[in-house]
């Protein structure tokens, strides 16, 4: 079966994983050696937070390459529309009928779009995390065409 629509959203992930362990470990590399030399120059003190800054940096890389397969993705198949979401370790996926499910713009509070599907009671943000506002904007023009109108 083929699908009439599909979009994935999902992270610019540029570095591989061996690149992200060169680079902590290029990071740790400089941060260790300005920390030596004041260790040298008596400053002692400094050690204990450069070690503290390795392991920030070291978990702020290992968060990001958690979640590089992060996706959120629609089908549209004849009469069906599949919301995805994977984040992290989480998967979810929610159906609706293509003919009964409305796609709408809401303005939050920081004056972006938020693009939802409703249907049945069921209701699903799509795009927060991996769009920006104008291209919600856009996909929910491109949407109109293919599940109905947008309110």
């Amino acid at each position: 079966m083929t699908a009439n629509f599909e979009l994935v959203a999902r992270p610019n992930s540029s570095l591989t994983a061996e690149c992200k362990v060169l680079a902590v470990c290029g990071i740790g590399l400089i941060s260790l050696v300005i920390a030596l030399f004041f260790v040298f120059m008596g400053a002692w003190l400094v050690l204990p937070f450069a070690g503290i800054e390795l392991v920030a940096v070291g978990y702020a890389f290992y968060y990001v390459h958690c979640h590089s397969c992060d996706y959120e993705r629609i089908v549209i198949e004849e009469d069906q529309v599949s919301i995805e979401t994977r984040s992290y370790k989480t998967y979810r996926q929610t159906c609706f009928n293509r003919y009964w499910v409305k796609v709408f713009l809401r303005t939050m509070p920081g004056g972006d779009q938020a693009l939802f599907f409703r249907s049945h009671g069921k209701e699903v943000m799509f795009g927060q995390c991996f769009m920006t506002s104008e291209e919600r904007v856009e996909l929910a023009s491109q949407l109109k065409q293919q599940v109905g109108l947008i309110y």
